[in-house]
């Protein structure tokens, strides 16, 4: 639901008094984006500071693609580090880099440095452990091995003295209390200990300040729950293209269950199964569809493309047409029947091809395609949830040939439900283009749901594929995925945030990932849209109902997008409101916004920025009910989303 009368609302912190002081951001040049490739080996780093007994050089990592900062230790006597000063804030910093060790037996660590020396620190130990500190007592963080890399990201927050880790998208701790007291910190640092010696890499090492965005005080972050801890929800996440090898399942599977989303969406490869006529080759579908499911995460599968093994065997990727060949419809009518059978144990639902209309697939054949392929599913599986369409777009028009085709022939009952990719620079302008696309759809049956199947944006300038002539940036990306996610699951739609890992086409990478990866499709790092997404995964599960209709009234003159969820059980609200009039940006500058909700249900209110997760205590003098009426003051918003939220439905 969008709100058209002026709103400023955003999920609401503590503040102290009436006024709120809103920092502004600081330039994305203050930030630290370190990646090393482009330093000469052998050479140290620009803006890097190396002390002790080793070097610490721009160097060439064994058995992969990457350049990264190398620290070599020879001494026993004088540890090695090197240095990197991001600037004094007293803001909260997010740190994140990668870390790998050539051995098990010298102690490696990251610090995050204040005046006063290492604030925060995650290291790996000499015997196999990594850890970090909470206050002067050491906290286990689980075991490492040599020769690979860690993605490792630092929350530190002066202003509490507190700090959060996670370790491969995963919050290992929480609530840390800084090593060495310290209200500002400065450098980041990498270093191996005197007394050991071995060696080291460094890489991606990237911060970024976040000031807080009110003075009311923080009293924690979202608590992220994995897949498996949620159960069910309406959010999806898309893994395509393995099936044409341009993502490694093996590489970013440890990022799937973390992330919360409780389905992913997987494309069944015709082609890659059946390279040769009659025989199948499942090994490479299984491992994904049993290692999915371990993790909580229930496969959609969609079965498509084509197969070049056989004349007429349709386009064996994006844009292609579909079978035509008499040879080639009967091996796919098999090959369908046998995948249904082989996972109609661990997968219900389906979709059948992907964006038909982007191929120029006329409706009908496309129509006739998926009757006598739904037909096979259902054989196999009589209880399938089956989603037609997977619409490039919004388009109506296609959408309506292909269900008139479908119910002329008398076989509606087929489809469960209708999936479109509306790519919008502005991820809240397609929302009309859906209305009118949910009233062709009621023409036909009320009971068939709407999906978004598949939506991103990409996080760099020069991307491949849809939005990629625009110049983007990881922020940017986080806030478009934010909106999108946010405003579907506030209308009830579930939907697929597209894509867990940026896809590396031959020639082109699609940037879209929520974990970026190099051109070797390993893992590099878990971006900000991961975490922002984390969070989404964590306050919006199925016991969050959507609210219609719901009465907000604000005093700015800026778009408002207003979603409102009730929780089952108390009835207790969560609020989420962001400026939704323009693509999202660069700039954190937040404008307080006095908001009133005319049927609120709070006992105990909270601000809460989905972005970084922050969540910060409504003063009582910045919040007042009249009945059932709300109003909150000095709520600082901006074209992120933001939570006003009862504390009970945020885990903390």
């Amino acid at each position: 639901m969008f709100r058209r009368t002026p709103l400023h609302l955003v999920l609401i912190t503590a503040l102290v008094g009436a006024t709120v002081t809103v920092p502004a951001s600081p330039a994305l040049a203050a930030d630290l984006n370190d990646t090393f490739d482009t330093t000469a080996v052998g050479a140290v780093p620009a803006g890097w500071t190396t002390a002790g007994g080793g070097t610490a050089v721009a160097a060439d990592v064994p058995g992969t693609v990457d350049r990264s900062l190398r620290l070599t230790d020879t001494s026993t006597t004088a540890g090695t580090s090197a240095t990197r000063s991001y600037g004094a804030t007293t803001a909260t910093v997010v740190a994140n880099a990668r870390l790998r060790a050539a051995q098990t037996t010298a102690v490696v660590g990251l610090h995050l440095d204040g005046p006063a020396g290492h604030t925060v620190t995650v290291a790996l130990d000499g015997s196999g452990r990594l850890y970090t500190y909470n206050g002067a007592t050491r906290v286990d963080l689980g075991a490492y091995t040599a020769n690979r890399w860690y993605d490792v990201r630092i929350v530190a927050r002066p202003g509490t003295a507190t700090a959060s880790v996670w370790v491969d998208g995963q919050r290992r701790a929480t609530n840390l209390a800084f090593r060495v007291p310290s209200a500002s910190l400065a450098t980041v640092q990498v270093g191996i200990s005197g007394p050991d010696t071995g060696t080291a890499w460094v890489d991606d090492v990237r911060t970024r300040f976040e000031p807080n965005p009110v003075s009311w005080p923080q009293i924690g972050t979202v608590a992220p729950r994995s897949a498996g801890q949620i159960g069910t929800s309406k959010l999806i996440v898309g893994a395509e293209t393995l099936d044409r090898d341009y993502t490694d399942y093996q590489s970013y599977k440890g990022y799937l269950g973390p992330l919360g989303a409780t389905r992913a969406r997987f494309q069944a490869g015709w082609a890659k199964t059946e390279k040769v006529k009659g025989s199948y080759d499942w090994a490479w579908l299984d491992a994904i569809v049993d290692d999915s499911v371990s993790r909580g995460v229930r496969p959609w599968l969609q079965t498509s493309y084509g197969n070049p093994v056989y004349a007429g065997g349709g386009g064996a990727g994006l844009g292609g047409q579909v079978p035509s060949s008499a040879e080639a419809l009967a091996a796919w009518d098999a090959w369908v029947s046998a995948l249904a059978t082989r996972y109609a144990d661990r997968v219900t639902e389906w979709e059948i091809w992907n964006e038909p209309n982007l191929g120029g697939v006329d409706p009908i054949v496309y129509a006739d395609f998926f009757i006598r392929t739904a037909t096979r599913i259902r054989a196999v599986q009589p209880g399938a949830v089956i989603f037609c369409c997977a619409l490039a777009g919004v388009e109506r028009s296609y959408a309506d040939t292909v269900l008139t085709r479908i119910r002329d022939l008398g076989k509606l009952g087929l489809v469960n439900g209708v999936t479109y990719h509306p790519y919008n620079a502005n991820p809240d302008a397609s929302y009309e283009q859906v209305r009118l696309l949910r009233q062709t759809v009621d023409q036909f049956s009320t009971a068939i749901v709407l999906r978004q199947g598949e939506n991103g944006a990409p996080s760099r300038p020069d991307s491949f594929g849809a939005l990629g002539e625009l110049s983007w940036t990881e922020l940017a990306q986080s806030k478009w995925m934010l909106r999108r996610t946010l405003a579907d699951l506030g209308r009830d739609i579930s939907t697929s945030v597209f894509s867990i890992a940026d896809l590396n086409y031959p020639s082109k990478v699609n940037s879209k990932g929520l974990v970026r990866t190099g051109s070797d499709k390993k893992v590099r790092y878990a971006k900000p849209s991961y975490y922002a997404i984390q969070n989404v995964a964590a306050l919006v599960d199925a016991t969050m109902t959507p609210i219609s209709g719901y009465a907000v009234t604000d005093d700015t003159t800026n778009a408002v997008a207003v979603q409102a969820f009730r929780k089952a059980g108390t009835g207790r609200q969560s609020v989420a409101l962001w400026f939704n009039g323009a693509t999202p940006g660069d700039d954190n500058t937040r404008t307080p916004v006095t908001v009133t909700f005319g049927a609120g249900n709070f006992a105990d209110p909270v601000y809460v920025d989905v972005r970084t997760g922050a969540v910060f205590d409504i003063p009582a003098g910045n919040w007042s009910v009249n009945g059932s009426s709300y109003t909150f003051t000095g709520v600082p918003l901006y074209d992120s989303p933001i939570l006003i939220a009862d504390r009970s439905v945020v885990g903390l």
